[in-house]
């Protein structure tokens, strides 16, 4: 009996080290629910930090994220519920006009909340040709787009609000700097003459979807499209592109050099801010794809303050935690990670357009 004692320990020491094995298999928390979140490509970085905050207050949840243009995701969201899938659990937008406009209209989705803002600008590569001439004001920045051998992108019109709101920026910059430069008390700037045609060259439904150089362009500038505005990230940081369309809180978040466009150009103001501002923006529009057929359909959109919406789509699967979610979206927490760690202004007070539609838990929100 004395000589089992060690075969004893051993076996007891084995079931010991398995039970505690199972203990912590066992008592470990993996993750039981999964939130779906389609978001706009400019909400990445943000969004990324909020869920990990979220996931930190909920163990139990995994957050699944997918990025694009908001009118591709919107599309893909209603593709899947379409398809007989479950839709997304949240679906934000960088525009937010694109929920209401894509989604109520067959019962997607029925509540729209308003929560961020955003501003144009336009970034450029470290030692990007001119530069150094725009920074120090000895130069505008169309001047150079116009009249130096540079490529400048933007993302596609179709696909992203950041390509189509860049053609806006576009047509507003010939407004204000030729077109009606002097009820804005400035001199005729002859670099800003047809910049739109210009710039973003071809017919209605071309412009801003192929990429390519123009003859109006002296200097051999190039214009570049991408199906993503923050794809064009990528190259500016390679150095194989000079000039970029961006939005401010993307460059903030990515450290990117950035050019401020004119508050009357850069789509960030409202009338209450900047009188008049507004109707300016509205002069300025784009149509562009909303069915691609075979019989394509278009849709015109004006100028208008950069506002982004997020809503709960009406079938999804996991609308309680969404909404909670969004509840710490809009929380002082949420604020202090997508406007002050990351750049991203938030509306203060958010606005719902219809709050009788909001999830209980969100409806004390805007009483």
């Amino acid at each position: 009996m004395k000589g089992n004692w060690p075969k004893i320990a051993l076996a007891a020491l084995v079931v010991a080290l398995i039970v505690t094995v199972l203990v912590m298999v066992l008592g470990r928390s993996a993750p039981v629910e999964t939130l779906t979140i389609l978001h706009a490509g400019s909400l990445a970085v943000p969004f990324a930090d909020l869920g990990a905050e979220f996931e930190e207050l909920n163990p139990d949840v995994d957050i699944v994220f997918t990025s694009g243009g908001s009118a591709t995701i919107i599309s893909n969201a209603i593709a899947q519920e379409d398809a007989g899938e479950s839709p997304p659990d949240i679906v934000a937008s960088a525009d937010y006009k694109l929920i209401p406009d894509r989604m109520y209209d067959g019962g997607y989705a029925d509540w729209n909340i308003l929560f961020a803002r955003n501003t144009m600008v336009l970034c450029y590569r470290d030692n990007a040709p001119c530069s150094d001439e725009i920074v120090s004001e000895n130069r505008t920045w169309y001047d150079v787009l116009r009249n130096e051998d540079v490529s400048y992108g933007h993302s596609d019109p179709d696909a992203d609000p950041c390509g189509y709101r860049t053609l806006l920026v576009v047509q507003l910059a010939q407004k204000y700097y030729y077109d009606e430069a002097e009820s804005f008390n400035l001199t005729q700037d002859d670099n800003s003459e047809n910049l739109y045609d210009v710039l973003i060259p071809g017919s209605e439904h071309e412009r801003g979807r192929t990429s390519g150089t123009s003859e109006a362009r002296p200097g051999g500038s190039e214009e570049v499209v991408s199906k993503k505005s923050v794809d064009l990230i990528v190259a500016l940081e390679s150095g194989d592109l000079d000039y970029a369309f961006e939005y401010r809180s993307v460059a903030v978040q990515h450290e990117l050099n950035y050019i401020d466009l004119d508050d009357y150009i850069n789509l960030s103001k409202t009338s209450a801010e900047l009188p008049g501002v507004e109707e300016f923006y509205a002069t300025a529009s784009i149509e562009i794809l909303t069915d691609p057929g075979p019989l394509a359909k278009y849709a015109a959109k004006h100028g208008a303050a950069i506002v982004y919406g997020i809503t709960i789509p009406v079938h999804a699967d996991n609308e309680e935690l969404a909404a909670e979610f969004i509840e710490l979206l809009l929380s002082e927490t949420g604020k202090e990670i997508i406007e002050t760690a990351n750049g991203q202004p938030m509306l203060d007070p958010p606005i719902c357009d219809h709050p009788e539609n909001l999830p209980a838990s969100l409806q004390d929100l805007f009483d």
